[in-house]
């Protein structure tokens, strides 16, 4: 809400739209890397940081190996970053930083704190080929369905055309293009709108919360929420940061509302002396039943294996609802092209009978 006024605020400048800002934004664009990407190249950097090999030249051999393109220009980035004296964390943040995902900058903080700079980046090289697969199987689970809705569209058009023509002057091409574009011009928006609500999701709590009751994508978000939560934590608590800290770190991390907001309140009551799992259950944010677990480690001195058990768990239910997203989405549209479909037929079939009708009365 404070966006929407702030845009109306006539005290607040408004953006025009010029060729440098369209530059700008092609710039930036040019630099972001792929998820495929940002998998090969994490990989790259936790084999050459497990074996020791200093991180300058670590950067520099996969920045001439990547001469080009979005990975040469993040890898130049580092670099320019490495040269001024920075971290890595820091060069990621100062350099890259609008282009990089919270949990990038949480487990690489965490990671090199903890001198686990190797491990870092292999788990963001996992979570990054787990996101990269769940694409190409959404995408691939969507190319039937795509078709049948174009056939959808067209078919119910020519059998209109070949009805009524011999009736009517019926112009069958300007038809099919309207109603084409009328379908791009959705599936755009749509795109457009659940990606600047994904977006405002990690932020607000009311806006994650919502998307997480969406049936079956609902389970995808809240799954891979926690999984990135316990993966940031664990990697904070080997870096010996203190509880209150780690809340934070992993909120940030886990790129969902709800639990950066239950982790920031957990955090507040931490610092007044509870428990971690009486922070978190205070939150109301967190699962209960994980929040029992994290209870009962807690006591027995076992977090750092429970949080990482709960990361590899939560990683693995949410690649299965990736899995039963891309089963199901498809069938529901299957069901949608079928209603179209259906809707068009009764739709020329009463402008035919109507026509005919017309005509009967005219000539009588």
């Amino acid at each position: 809400m404070a966006v929407f006024q702030k845009q109306c605020d006539p005290s607040h400048p408004v953006r025009k739209f010029t060729l440098a800002s369209l530059a700008a934004t092609h710039h930036t664009s040019s630099m972001t890397l792929s998820v495929k990407d940002k998998a090969r190249l994490y990989r790259e950097l936790g084999k050459l940081f497990a074996a020791s090999f200093p991180m300058d030249k670590s950067i520099a051999m996969l920045a001439e190996q990547h001469s080009s393109g979005a990975p040469h220009k993040f890898l130049s980035s580092l670099q320019a970053g490495l040269s001024s004296k920075l971290s890595f964390a820091e060069s990621l943040k100062r350099q890259y930083g609008h282009l990089a995902t919270e949990i990038e900058h949480s487990l690489i903080d965490s990671g090199e704190r903890s001198g686990r700079l190797a491990q870092a980046c292999e788990h963001l090289a996992h979570y990054f080929e787990t996101w990269d697969k769940g694409i190409r199987e959404a995408r691939g689970a969507l190319i039937y369905p795509m078709l049948l809705l174009h056939l959808g569209i067209i078919l119910p058009e020519i059998s209109r055309y070949m009805m009524l023509s011999s009736i009517k002057e019926i112009a069958i091409v300007p038809a099919i293009l309207w109603r084409l574009a009328i379908f791009w011009t959705l599936i755009v928006a749509t795109g457009f709108a659940w990606r600047s609500l994904s977006e405002a999701a990690t932020k607000s709590e009311t806006i994650d919360r919502f998307l997480n009751r969406i049936p079956i994508i609902g389970a995808v978000r809240r799954h891979w929420a926690l999984a990135r939560f316990c993966q940031v934590f664990h990697s904070a608590l080997l870096a010996a940061l203190r509880i209150s800290e780690c809340l934070h770190m992993a909120g940030e991390g886990s790129q969902s509302g709800t639990l950066r907001s239950g982790a920031d309140k957990a955090a507040s009551r931490v610092e007044l002396s509870d428990t971690l799992a009486e922070g978190l259950a205070n939150s109301h944010s967190f699962p209960r039943h994980f929040v029992n677990s994290i209870a009962t480690s807690e006591a027995s001195g076992g977090l750092d294996r429970e949080f990482e058990r709960w990361a590899q768990g939560e990683t693995e239910m949410a690649v299965e609802s990736q899995k039963r997203a891309a089963e199901w989405i498809p069938k529901g549209l299957y069901f949608l092209v079928l209603g179209y479909v259906a809707t068009r037929i009764i739709s020329f079939a009463t402008d035919y009978f109507g026509t005919i009708m017309d005509f009967d009365s005219y000539m009588k």
